[in-house]
């Protein structure tokens, strides 16, 4: 499954965030894989960020990371450069659209 979600940065937080996301624990990428991920991007708009996930099952996903050390520890290396007053942050957003095949 593919699943869209829109998250965002403090203004001051856009430069710590890409800067951790050029070291990011060995472990995290690990931790995702074992977890059904096959693939997670993350696009940035100012601070509005973008992640496509690629994924066995996103709830299952969710609930697997939430249970980890490791991802615990990122999750508050990162969460300080994040603004979560976004509604529905870290939601997966609703398909709107997929190019046909053809």
């Amino acid at each position: 499954m593919r699943v869209a979600i829109h998250t965002r940065l403090k203004p001051e937080g856009i430069a710590g965030y890409e800067q951790a996301h050029d070291h990011i624990p060995p472990a995290i990428p690990e931790l995702l894989r074992a977890g059904g991920c096959t693939e997670w991007t993350i696009w940035r708009n100012g601070v509005d960020l973008f992640h496509l996930v690629e994924c066995e099952d996103w709830e299952a996903l969710r609930a697997f990371m939430a249970d980890q050390e490791a991802d615990q520890a990122w999750q508050e290396r990162v969460g300080v450069f994040r603004d979560f007053s976004l509604a529905g942050g870290d939601a997966p957003m609703p398909l709107i659209f997929t190019l046909p095949e053809g």
